[in-house]
């Protein structure tokens, strides 16, 4: 049975919200990836773009991805695209066209070289693309040159990391652009969404498919599934999905009416306890408050420490009765209750620097 993984946006390198652990999250899900596609033993391994999330690495993400890539082109060709993470904007370069000159089956596409052909299960193999391109113009050009260059070959696969039209804005590949390119291929595979989904609006032409992310990057990815594709006997209509283990995140939003800080504390408090199992949790909270907004609790992560991340916000809707304004003299004593509210009491070095900023400048 011949067999094509497909893994793609790792983001190896990224400190999500500065914490280290998500840098660990990152490299577990790369590494499981890569585990799960060794055990499928596959003819061709195609990595779609974003590997690494800084186009200049870190030496250990680096060292990660090359070790795993040298010893896996012992045994499979390796296709590799160059995503937008990867590409030193104002050199248009990246550092990742290295890789073709590590091992002679890693192979790496790009304008200058966007045509590689393999032998697997007697077939004839083409695989075409080029690297990330930001200009919507020149992207399209690009996919046309190349797409009118490919001739021969029993099959035929265009990979590419770029936004296609309705799928991310802004975009640099139109529908109509696609669809005209995609009677010369097999099979689309696309990086840059984060989101494994097929492209459905040339799916009467060509699959083609977005491959997904190994590790989330952000809380709008919350509800995406995380893994890469396989692709068995040159099927290309229907891949499997490998899912691949990443961390445990989660989105609350909740409108709770009008209450008083110390309902609020209580039920964020409840919903906190009800998640302990989410390694990364936003919680958001609308509210009309009856009392002091400082009277909430603003320091929930130093409070719950087991969490990678916990980001409480909330937003006070303004309440429809006439404000009244007191004048309030700022002095020590509201600095003193400000910090202490804020979970800040003990940064006595930063309290008194706010207060001589603002006996200077605030008076």
């Amino acid at each position: 049975m011949t067999s094509i993984c497909c893994i793609s946006d790792c983001h190896l390198g990224y400190r999500h919200r500065l914490k280290l652990q998500r840098l660990r999250d990152y490299e577990n899900a790369f590494n499981e990836a890569i585990n799960k596609a060794i055990e499928l033993n596959p003819d061709l391994l195609i990595l779609g773009g974003d590997m690494f999330h800084h186009s200049r690495p870190d030496p250990k993400s680096m060292q990660i991805l090359i070790k795993r890539l040298l010893k896996l082109a012992d045994s499979v060709p390796i296709i590799l695209c160059i995503g937008n993470h990867e590409i030193e904007t104002h050199l248009g370069s990246a550092y990742t066209p290295i890789f073709s000159d590590i091992h002679k089956d890693i192979h790496v596409l790009t304008t200058e070289n966007p045509h590689i052909t393999l032998e697997l299960d007697n077939k004839s193999i083409g695989i075409h693309g080029f690297q990330y391109i930001r200009n919507r113009r020149i992207a399209e050009e690009t996919l046309e040159k190349i797409s009118e260059e490919i001739s021969g070959n029993d099959y035929n696969i265009l990979c590419m990391h770029q936004a296609i039209e309705h799928y991310l804005e802004p975009y640099e590949i139109s529908i109509k652009a696609l669809r005209q390119a995609a009677s010369r291929y097999d099979l689309i595979l696309l990086g840059h969404v984060h989101k494994y989904q097929p492209v459905r609006e040339i799916s009467d032409v060509t699959p083609a498919f977005y491959m997904g992310s190994t590790e989330r990057i952000s809380f709008n990815e919350w509800q995406n599934e995380n893994g890469f594709l396989l692709f068995s006997n040159f099927k290309f209509q229907n891949p499997e999905f490998i899912p691949v283990k990443s961390a445990r995140m989660g989105v609350i939003k909740e409108n709770i009416g009008k209450k008083k800080p110390a309902e609020i504390n209580a039920f964020i408090k409840e919903i906190i306890q009800e998640n302990l199992d989410t390694n990364c949790l936003q919680i958001s909270i609308d509210v009309e408050i009856e009392g002091d907004y400082f009277d909430i609790c603003h320091d929930w992560d130093n409070r719950y420490k087991e969490f990678t991340i916990l980001d409480v916000s909330v937003m006070p809707k303004i309440s429809r009765e006439i404000i009244s304004l007191e004048r309030l003299e700022i002095g020590e004593k509201i600095f003193d209750e400000y910090f202490e509210k804020m979970g800040l009491k003990d940064k006595e070095d930063l309290k008194g620097l706010c207060e001589r900023l603002y006996e200077k400048y605030g008076t």
